[in-house]
């Protein structure tokens, strides 16, 4: 962007200043020489009555918004004139508050700058904190959770009832206009009032009449709307102190509750993360007592080519189903696996519902929707394209409301950076690209998908040929097991 210097803008705005006085001095000497200078005076009567007509419908809100603002201010300095009653630490509490207001007189409005303001807060709380336990170095930080709450809530509701006060004038403007009116004051308030100021010495020279007029007129002319805005800022950010230090003295001081103790917790073990397939949980979830129970039915979903057979094989830790590099179920599948007590899992594995010519495999996998225990939706992560597996999982939906549904993203290993695979992988929270490129295919398939299926879980299958060992298969055993558990 150019920048111009000062003397540049005046050279620009020369020709034009020029023009627009020589206009205003050639219609003023025409006028006095017609010999109707007193036409001046009309003008300003005119004016006197437009304004006399705006104060009259407007005042009683000004009014309204000056009684409020004023009883709220004599609030607040009674609230500082009046003698506290309490201990020597209450006394030294006030103090201190007193001169962070203090400091706060120049600070600017809190739509400006709220750093500040949040700073200010701090300095309050950190201040009391001291004062009524100086032995700890950081006080503020040994606080529990609920307690920090209950500072900020209780703060928060004495300025809700403070602000009640003040509805009546708030509600008068709304935000937008409180802010342009303040832009507006700030920016031409200075240099408008010594323009005005030039002016009014020149009317008395000029033109005595209109300078006359003027003076009869000036109590209307001292409507400062925005002059009430920058003291309603001071008066907001000087309850929120005086709040937040009562509900600081209250905490510090042991009425609302002591400061917890200060001896440091014991850091929490974390258990070890173990890698577990579905196999091996389900045989440390079998019964002492072996029971006849009815299979555990798994109904495995997915456009053709999408690596159902994959995630079969690596679930199971063995090749029950074949893969290949051509699309060939075609028709329903069942694997089992049952443990030695006689437990027994069920996965379906059905065709592609796509295929526009085999309408019956989306009849038959519905059909077998209503004897599931649980839906797995396989969505490959380079196809982008989900308006089929969306209309599928409506249809699924319509026919069986109460399935629960896992969507897993496979092949997610192929996404850019291409030649990029050294597990592991934090998808949820990393900043890595393939941690990136991870988590935006996962979160675009738990926008459309998500509405249907209670989990969407990004993963890669193991492949024995090629020596790719599986990722983030632990995560969907537990989900599976969870989901089936009775």
């Amino acid at each position: 962007m150019v920048r111009l210097k000062r003397w540049q803008w005046a050279v620009l705005a020369l020709p034009i200043t020029t023009i627009v006085t020589f206009l205003l001095a050639a219609a003023g000497w025409q006028i006095q020489t017609w010999g109707i200078s007193w036409i001046w005076g009309v003008f300003i009567l005119l004016f006197v009555g437009w304004r006399w007509l705006l104060v009259r419908w407007t005042q009683p809100a000004v009014k309204q918004v000056e009684a409020v603002l004023a009883e709220v201010s004599e609030e607040l300095s009674a609230a500082e004139e009046a003698p506290l009653l309490g201990d020597e630490a209450t006394r030294k509490a006030e103090a201190a508050v007193q001169k962070i207001l203090q400091e706060t007189q120049n600070d600017l409005p809190l739509w400006e700058d709220w750093a500040t303001f949040w700073r200010r807060c701090q300095d309050v709380v950190v201040a009391i904190a001291h004062i009524y336990h100086p032995e700890v170095q950081y006080p503020l930080l040994n606080i529990y959770v609920p307690q920090a709450y209950g500072l900020i809530r209780g703060t928060v509701d004495d300025m809700d009832a403070w602000m009640q006060k003040l509805s009546p004038a708030l509600n008068q403007l709304t935000v937008g206009q409180a802010y342009q009116a303040f832009e507006v004051y700030r920016k031409l308030e200075p240099s408008a009032r010594k323009l005005w100021q030039a002016w009014n010495w020149a009317q008395w020279l000029l033109n005595p009449v209109a300078a006359a007029a003027r003076q009869v007129t000036e109590p209307y002319n001292n409507r400062a709307t925005q002059q009430l805005l920058v003291n309603l800022s001071q008066l907001l950010r000087e309850a929120a102190l005086r709040n937040l230090c009562q509900q600081a003295i209250a905490l510090y001081s042991g009425s609302t509750g002591t400061l917890p103790g200060l001896a440091p917790a014991p850091e929490p073990t974390l258990p070890k993360a173990k890698t577990q397939t579905l196999r091996e949980i389900l045989t440390q979830a079998e019964p002492v007592e072996g029971v006849e129970q009815k299979p555990v039915s798994i109904l495995l979903v997915g456009r053709t080519g999408s690596g159902k057979s994959s995630l079969i094989n690596t679930l199971f830790q063995a090749d029950l189903a074949v893969v290949d590099m051509l699309p060939s179920t075609d028709q329903m599948q069942n694997y089992q696996w049952q443990t030695e007590s006689g437990q027994m899992l069920s996965l379906w594995d059905t065709p592609g519902y796509e295929q526009a010519d085999r309408t019956d495999f989306r009849e038959l996998v519905l059909d077998y929707a209503n004897d599931a225990d649980l839906l797995l939706l396989v969505t490959p992560a380079l196809d982008p394209a989900l308006q089929m597996d969306v209309d599928f999982l409506q249809d699924m939906q319509a026919e069986v409301s109460d399935l629960p549904a896992i969507a897993i993203v496979t092949q997610v290993d192929r996404l850019r950076p291409l030649r990029e695979w050294e597990p592991p992988y934090d998808w949820q929270w990393g900043d890595r690209p393939k941690e990136k490129a991870i988590r935006e295919a996962t979160e675009y398939r738990a926008q459309l998908l998500g509405e249907f299926c209670n989990q969407v879980l990004p993963i890669v299958t193991a492949d024995s040929q090629t020596g790719r060992v599986a990722w983030n298969v632990d995560v969907l055993s537990v989900a599976l097991v969870e989901a089936i558990a009775p």
